[in-house]
């Protein structure tokens, strides 16, 4: 029970509870900092338009769509009444407009690189770019990650077969928060969950070499955490 986000006020109680942590959110982010707010599409709309006011529309910088494939499980498409969720929204924003990113990159699978990878000279394997440009596979990042993540799977879908499953109806996959951290922060550079849950964001934080800061209103939360 401690971790159904459940609303006895409706929308309006939820939008004065986060808008009051929001501004106090702003005010403790560094100056180079971001902040990402996980949604769904009951509150996602109401929670950006609040996020323009406090952090500026200008440091809105991208609506990430997290495919979390919850419901693509045997018997529950059936079960859906219209159209089956499979998205939730994260909204990333940032104080400024100098802030810190890395970009990231999803490694190339061995299908790509047996079809691609097919030239080879003194320098490695290589494949030929659409502009004509070699790419070395021992250069290659691999592909860029854009706004839309269909990798990383809902823990409502994986759970049972992990070893981080806690059995919250709120927990994140580390994968989830591993990309976020990666991208938006630096070794040393404290990183804070103000709604830590199970703690996830601040057990991959500690393994990146971040420092960290997480606080619930939930006292099972901190324990757990």
């Amino acid at each position: 029970r401690a971790y159904k986000d459940t609303w006895s006020g409706g929308i309006a109680s939820y939008l004065k509870y986060m808008y009051e942590r929001l501004v106090l959110m702003r005010e403790l982010l560094a100056e180079n900092g971001s902040i990402y707010v996980h949604l769904d599409s009951h509150a996602g709309h109401y929670v950006k338009v609040m996020m323009d006011e406090i952090f500026g529309y200008e440091n809105f910088q991208r609506e990430i769509i997290w495919n979390t494939a919850s419901l693509n499980v045997a018997g529950f498409k059936t079960q859906a009444e219209t159209w089956i969720r499979a998205n939730d929204t994260i909204l990333f924003y940032t104080k400024s407009k100098s802030f810190s990113f890395n970009k990231q990159f999803i490694p190339r699978n061995q299908d790509f690189i047996k079809r691609h990878y097919i030239h080879k000279d003194d320098k490695g394997i290589y494949r030929i770019s659409r502009r004509g440009n070699k790419i070395y596979l021992h250069e290659d990042p691999g592909e860029p990650v854009t706004t839309v993540w269909n990798d990383i799977l809902s823990f409502n879908y994986v759970a049972p077969a992990s070893q981080e499953g806690l059995s919250f109806d709120t927990q994140k996959p580390e994968t989830l928060l591993k990309r976020i951290i990666l991208a938006s922060s630096n070794p040393g550079d404290i990183v804070a969950d103000f709604f830590c849950g199970s703690g996830t964001t601040l057990a991959v934080a500690e393994k990146l070499g971040r420092r960290w800061i997480g606080s619930d209103l939930s006292k099972y939360a901190i324990q757990v955490t």
